[in-house]
């Protein structure tokens, strides 16, 4: 089943050109995903993720959240760490519902 990891961040002001560059070089280096400013909310990003499935997706959560290689856009995101909002979304077709 495949799914989407979606994180949303703000970034600061003051680093938006660094970041900028910054992430564009890590989407550049093979890195599966998409990353996406909100047209109405300068500074509101986020990124889309592909996973195959759920095994998949915990595992690109817990990089982000977790992997060193990310670590440095933390003291870019308003509220740090605590800024960093990570969701999963699965195909409607697949929901459990009761």
């Amino acid at each position: 089943m495949r799914m989407i990891v979606f994180c949303e961040y703000v970034v600061l002001e003051e680093y938006r050109s660094v970041y900028s560059s910054w992430i564009q070089s890590r989407s550049q280096q093979g890195k599966p995903f998409q990353a996406l400013e909100n047209t109405s909310q300068p500074g509101v990003f986020v990124e889309i993720w592909h996973a195959e499935d759920g095994e998949q997706a915990a595992q690109i959560e817990k990089e982000r959240r977790e992997g060193r290689s990310w670590t440095e856009m933390m003291l870019w995101i308003k509220g740090g760490e605590a800024g960093l909002r990570i969701w999963t979304f699965r195909p409607i077709g697949e929901l459990n519902v009761p």
